[in-house]
């Protein structure tokens, strides 16, 4: 492959941690499935989990938090023919409302993560998909927060 090809392949895995990361804050379920190959395995807290469970990823999310915003940060992908594995990190706001003194003061807050996922691609049908996507929680953190508006769906 040339430069240009490689260059072109690089260019849509990083593409697809972002597109990760929208459908999965946006609750897209269409857009989210599309992302994964049919046999994925997807690694959290020493559980693997396979394709079914990935796809209701994005309603659990927004069922336990009012929303969530995860920014992409650093990517490393190495390209091999049809194949690829990559480093990508992550700090994911998970925004919520708890409450205090027997709930009569609300105060919003963020669960925040620093994550490290070590992620395997694969070209299928033309596309790059994730094929196995390890999450490693790095640290996270509680901040009290002032959210800005709603988001319009």
């Amino acid at each position: 492959m040339t430069a240009v090809g490689e260059r072109d392949d690089e260019r849509e895995i990083r593409d697809l941690s972002h597109r990760y990361a929208v459908a999965l804050d946006r609750g897209d379920a269409e857009s989210w499935a599309a992302l994964f190959a049919e046999d994925i395995a997807f690694e959290s807290g020493g559980t693997v989990r396979g394709r079914e469970d990935v796809l209701a990823i994005p309603a659990d999310q927004l069922q336990r938090y009012e929303r969530t915003l995860h920014a992409v940060t650093t990517q490393v992908v190495a390209c091999d023919g049809d194949h690829a594995t990559g480093t990508v990190y992550c700090i994911a706001h998970h925004l919520y409302r708890d409450t205090h003194q027997h709930g009569r003061f609300p105060f919003d807050l963020t669960h925040a993560f620093l994550i490290r996922y070590e992620d395997e691609y694969a070209r299928i049908g033309g596309r790059w998909v994730f094929t196995r996507r390890s999450v490693i929680t790095e640290a996270r953190y509680v901040h009290q927060v002032i959210p800005g508006p709603p988001v319009a769906a």
